[in-house]
């Protein structure tokens, strides 16, 4: 296949790494859209009827940890290689936990493992474990997908088939991706949500430092911008955004309605010294595409968000509503961008601003809003780029062409 010599596709389905691949231009990536979509689809939500074991006791092993509490799982082990200091931390002090050396064979052979890690590649991940005699190894997001009717994170969906209708617009989609580098990265995140399998292209790694700022995004930055934080969490991309403009910017505000997370902002803020305390404006209000009030799931983290067998009720606005002039604007709903966007058409047609929306949380991302965004706005220029592995991390981003400063981004030059 041009510019693929070497790879080998085949009809196996389950998890498997496809590496070897160069960057592919706007044919060839077309080419292998064609044969992803030919491959059997992969359709295997997993629940955890007998005892496993957990490996991976980081941020996302946190969140598993949160997720089995609300669906009443437990453990029989974590598995983490800093055991030894975790068994002081009292998170983790009710549980038994080893080093990876310490795991017996019988756990290995009678214990499905569930993997909590995505900072590194799955597959290649999960053949380590195999040759280490883990026998069954199952993402996380495979397990929480199954419960999703208890616990509402939703990274771990499954594509399925798709008819001709979306067989053309993904087609149309993938190839209106502004660089080579988007369109490597829109055939990774479909082929793990399609076939549970890790396409990795040389030159198009995974970055996990550089989310919401990747160089394209920092390149059109300026000293006035009024930078809309929309799913602000703990206020951590907020400080991001400060620090990328050295504190020269003209407003930070953030939309947080999980009470818990709208409290370590608010109590961050008091932090700062004024004038840079005063140019923020924190709401606790969520954004949808109507204003009024809807279930919401708090609690859950970067996770919380409105939900229907959420036991809140939180105000959603309609960016379109308030009287917000954004010049960047990032939005990390866990599903609800699209919704969000909606809202705001009329703010985003009016102020053409920087956006970045995560669209991994459900299959709304594979075209529907990608789709939404190209037909709104014709005249940017978009980016994909995968910022963690297990087709999470999804991050679409838009800049205005006006805003291209003369760059060399894409192979090209842009003024």
């Amino acid at each position: 296949m041009d510019g693929n010599e070497g790879t080998v596709m085949n009809e196996s389905v389950g998890c498997s790494a496809v590496r070897g691949m160069r960057v592919p231009d706007r044919p060839a990536a077309i080419d292998l859209l064609g044969e992803l979509l030919s491959l059997r689809a992969v359709s295997k939500p997993r629940r955890m009827d007998r005892p496993f074991a957990l490996y991976g006791a980081g941020k996302l092993g946190h969140m598993a940890m949160d997720f089995f509490s609300h669906v009443r799982l437990t453990p029989t082990v974590v598995v983490d290689s800093n055991a030894d200091r975790l068994r002081d931390d009292p998170y983790w002090q009710s549980l038994k936990i080893l080093p990876p050396s310490l795991v017996t064979a019988g756990m290995k052979s009678g214990l499905p493992l569930v993997v909590s890690i995505a900072t590194t590649c799955f597959t290649e991940l999960a053949e380590t474990l195999r040759s280490q005699g883990w026998q069954d190894i199952v993402p996380v997001y495979d397990v929480m997908e199954a419960y999703r009717d208890r616990y509402p994170i939703g990274n771990g969906w499954f594509m399925g088939s798709v008819n001709s209708t979306e067989r053309t617009m993904i087609k149309r989609v993938l190839a209106n991706w502004t660089d080579d580098v988007s369109r490597a990265h829109y055939l990774q995140f479909l082929a793990w949500h399609r076939l549970r399998q890790d396409w990795v292209f040389d030159g198009a790694l995974v970055d996990a430092a550089s989310r919401y700022f990747i160089p394209e995004i920092l390149s059109v930055l300026g000293e006035q911008e009024t930078f809309v934080d929309v799913g602000a969490h703990m206020g951590e991309i907020a400080k991001a955004f400060r620090d990328m403009v050295g504190n020269r910017f003209a407003r930070v505000i953030m939309f947080e309605p999980d009470p818990r997370n709208a409290a370590v902002i608010q109590e961050g803020l008091t932090m700062l010294p004024e004038p840079i305390r005063g140019r923020h404006t924190l709401f606790t209000q969520a954004l949808s595409h109507r204003s009024g009030k809807r279930p919401f799931f708090s609690q859950l983290g970067y996770g919380s968000q409105l939900c229907e067998v959420g036991s809140d009720f939180v105000e959603v606005r309609a960016l379109d509503d308030m009287d917000v002039a954004p010049s960047y604007v990032k939005l990390h709903l866990e599903g609800h961008e699209l919704m969000a966007l909606q809202g705001a058409e009329a703010t985003i047609r009016r102020h053409r601003p920087v956006l970045a929306v995560t669209i991994y949380h459900s299959d709304v991302g594979v075209w529907k809003l990608p789709s939404w965004l190209m037909e709104l706005l014709t005249d940017y220029h978009y980016y994909l780029r995968l910022h963690s592995w297990c087709g999470t991390g999804a991050v679409m981003y838009g800049v205005p062409m006006e805003r291209r400063r003369t760059s060399s981004h894409d192979g090209q030059q842009y003024a």
